[in-house]
């Protein structure tokens, strides 16, 4: 879903020094980015269909093609072609059925930059009994948990989340991964320690060592994990890992229940008498002094919470010259952007085995009162908090219940019960959602 509203006017520009960057106020979308998005979620080669599952339905799309009873048409099945040889033909069926067998072969992708990569198929395979994953941000283990493979996830970086606090209670395995530095990555140490698959997306992580770590022989997944580049997302990262990982299986309910989602928050938005509202987000993690903005940057790079937003009739009042989004700012300069709506998000307190449902209450309440609560937007009650883990996998969930705060005729319980569906399926996580540090907040009920 689209609601982005084309028109930009311009209203302030603030030129920042030092660190800091130009950000534009704005009453419309200005992201500067491309789109390499496709009509399903699923990336690979061999999608005939353009769902999101490879099966025998897609060995029938490529067979009618051969037979002349459909007209390819690359510019809205793109991924026919399975062995992306320029050429269909029963090649390209022999391949689609190894790749349901699960017999091994080369495997094509588009990737987050709309490049066409490889990987070897089924990267069950890579990992044989001894080998492990790498990931740069939790949600890789959030998407390793629901494709089985939450035991071969060795090593995560330390970044915004520090491993060494993640809860236990959410991720068992914590304990047995080894953290490593985002920025300067030991590529070496990590293959010789066993890592053999890399998820990342960090333009100053993974995404820039690649070249390197597929030198020294890592199978790079070179598909965002909780941003979005070029409209490409964690979404289309879970359900391509499923089939690359050859554990569709496991992606079904997942898929099934992000498409119940989808149209529950549609059904209710076109019930809705919504007018359009503009927004700010302040981003907050632990232990952090400065202050930053999430919002439309530069770059093709766009983090998830604004993405999230975007689903909803919401208009960023914010972009930045920041490629990827993420701005240092002072938090008069937000105020002074005057948007109908702040909502914060709040990354890595859900995750913190140190931080307490009341301590995550109480850190948004005292982020809004450095002078959140006295701008239009806190006088009205418009002060939101979602936690940033939220944004990334039960995206759609999350989003109606934000959508429920800002407009009072959308009942809320709609959305408490999908994310409670969300993390009783797909996570380790154990308890009544609402009443949790996943629960996204509202200020003036605080």
């Amino acid at each position: 879903m689209d609601k982005k509203i084309i028109a930009v006017i311009a209203l302030v520009v603030i030129i920042a020094v030092a660190a800091v960057a130009a950000f534009v106020i704005l009453s419309g979308d200005n992201s500067g980015s491309s789109d390499n998005s496709l009509s399903c979620k699923l990336r690979v080669y061999g999608n005939a269909n353009m769902d999101n599952y490879l099966d025998e339905k897609d060995v029938t799309y490529i067979q009618d093609i051969i037979d002349g009873k459909t007209v390819w048409n690359r510019d809205t099945h793109p991924l026919v072609d399975a062995n992306n040889d320029g050429v269909i033909n029963t090649a390209d069926i022999a391949l689609v059925k190894k790749f349901i067998a699960g017999s091994s072969t080369t495997m094509y992708y588009l990737d987050q930059n709309g490049e066409v990569r490889s990987v070897p198929y089924p990267l069950t395979n890579v990992l044989g009994s001894n080998y492990g994953i790498c990931t740069e941000w939790t949600t890789g283990i959030d998407m390793a948990i629901i494709l089985g493979l939450e035991d071969r996830v060795t090593y995560i970086a330390s970044s915004d989340v520090n491993p060494d606090n993640l809860d236990p209670k959410l991720y068992p395995t914590a304990s047995k991964m080894t953290k490593f530095a985002m920025r300067n990555p030991n590529l070496a140490v990590m293959w010789n320690d066993g890592v053999r698959i890399l998820l990342g997306d960090h333009p100053r992580g993974f995404g820039s060592y690649s070249e390197e770590a597929a030198s020294l022989g890592f199978t790079i997944v070179k598909l965002p994990l909780n941003r979005y580049v070029s409209n490409v997302g964690p979404l289309d990262t879970l359900i391509t890992l499923g089939v690359m990982f050859n554990k569709q299986d496991s992606t079904k309910s997942f898929i099934e229940f992000t498409e119940k989602s989808y149209a529950e928050l549609e059904k209710a938005l076109s019930k809705s008498k919504t007018n359009a509202e503009s927004y700010v987000i302040p981003y907050i993690a632990p232990e952090y002094e400065s202050f930053w903005i999430d919002a439309h940057g530069a770059g093709p790079m766009t983090t998830a919470d604004v993405v999230l937003i975007d689903q909803l009739p919401m208009i960023s009042k914010i972009t930045t010259t920041a490629s990827d989004g993420f701005d240092e700012v002072t938090i008069d300069m937000a105020v002074a952007a005057n948007p109908d709506v702040f909502i914060s998000a709040m990354y890595a307190f859900a995750t913190d085995k140190n931080i307490s449902v009341s301590q995550y209450k109480q850190a948004f309440k005292t982020w809004m009162e450095y002078g959140f609560d006295k701008s239009t937007a806190g006088k009205n009650g418009m002060l939101f908090a979602v936690p940033f883990e939220d944004c990334s996998l039960p995206v759609y969930a999350t989003a109606y219940i934000l959508a429920s705060m800002v407009w009072s005729d959308i009942n809320s319980d709609t959305g408490w019960k999908l994310l409670q569906e969300y993390y009783d399926n797909f996570t380790h996580f154990s308890g009544d959602v609402k009443n949790s540090k996943f629960a996204p907040l509202s200020y003036e009920d605080l």
